[in-house]
């Protein structure tokens, strides 16, 4: 179970603290032992709160039909989808793949797998918001197995390469041989974890970075779960991915001249440790396997 939220560890705390002092005046739970489970605390309320000064209130319910946690950038606001008028007058989301809106202005064609975009609100001189030259988008191979399970020739395990392929390309850049990516291993709520069994034990999430830069803005594309074993890290500790799994990608734009790179960055950092997706292909029979239609 991971907390992230405050009230619940200050439950599980409180209680420890309680039964300590109970221990103290008994057989001696030792002051060494409270102060260190004090000074634990203490950390990690201080983590907690820094992580939640630079992130949105709460997980973005837009793609969590995909099996994605996520919770952006506190500077970062949702795009919703256009919306168009069918044959018998209702209004239906228009497709993310058609959706100039949400699709990165950068890519004229657009790209691939689109999930979810986001667009920055930055403070102006004035103190008043603005929107910034900041963006944000998610990507996966969702669509793709269940293309595939209605028949359509797709292959989803060549999500990664192609997003790489097709980014570089729009951002004008030559893209990179694999051998160029570099593998990232994200500690997850900054070692802060307690299980429903109260163990501390959590994976961490692995991500492989491709970054591009052009013309005075960068492009840092993590994909998730990025490559483990074979990245040849010899500190990337857990198995092969399987051969069949749920692919995901987040993209950062982020310009030279970023307004308040500092809270920009934490943004990143913390989002990146609380990303949580469920990497299960869904099996799609009979329509089933979640998630809203490619419009969503």
């Amino acid at each position: 179970m991971l907390i992230t939220g405050g009230n619940k560890v200050r439950g599980t705390i409180a209680a420890r603290v309680s039964f300590c002092f109970l221990l103290v005046g008994s057989s001696g739970c030792g002051w060494q032992q409270y102060e260190a489970r004090m000074d634990a605390s203490s950390e990690y309320f201080d983590y907690l709160g820094k992580a939640q000064a630079v992130l949105a209130d709460s997980d973005q319910d837009d793609v969590v039909n995909f099996g994605v946690k996520i919770r952006v950038p506190s500077r970062f606001r949702w795009i919703p989808p256009t919306t168009k008028s069918d044959a018998e007058g209702n209004e239906q989301p228009v497709p993310a793949s058609e959706d100039r809106k949400r699709q990165p202005r950068f890519a004229r064609n657009g790209l691939p797998g689109l999930l979810g975009s986001w667009y920055a609100v930055v403070p102006g001189d004035d103190g008043k918001p603005r929107v910034g030259s900041s963006w944000m988008f998610l990507f996966g191979n969702y669509q793709r197995y269940k293309d595939r399970s209605s028949g359509i020739r797709v292959e989803p395990k060549a999500f990664y390469d192609d997003l790489v392929n097709e980014l570089a390309d729009a951002v004008g850049v030559a893209s990179p041989a694999e051998s160029e990516w570099q593998y990232e291993k994200v500690q997850k709520l900054g070692g802060y974890y307690i299980s429903s069994d109260g163990t501390t034990t959590a994976p961490d999430n692995h991500y492989t970075l491709v970054k591009f830069e052009a013309r005075g803005v960068e492009y840092r594309l993590y994909l998730h779960p990025g490559p483990r074993v074979q990245s040849g890290d010899e500190s990337a500790d857990d198995g092969p991915a399987p051969d069949e799994e749920l692919q995901f990608a987040l993209l950062f734009v982020v310009p030279r001249k970023a307004t308040n790179p500092a809270q920009l960055e934490n943004g990143i950092k913390f989002c990146l440790e609380w990303f949580e997706a469920d990497t299960t292909v869904p099996s799609f029979e009979n329509g089933e396997g979640g998630g809203p239609e490619l419009g969503f």
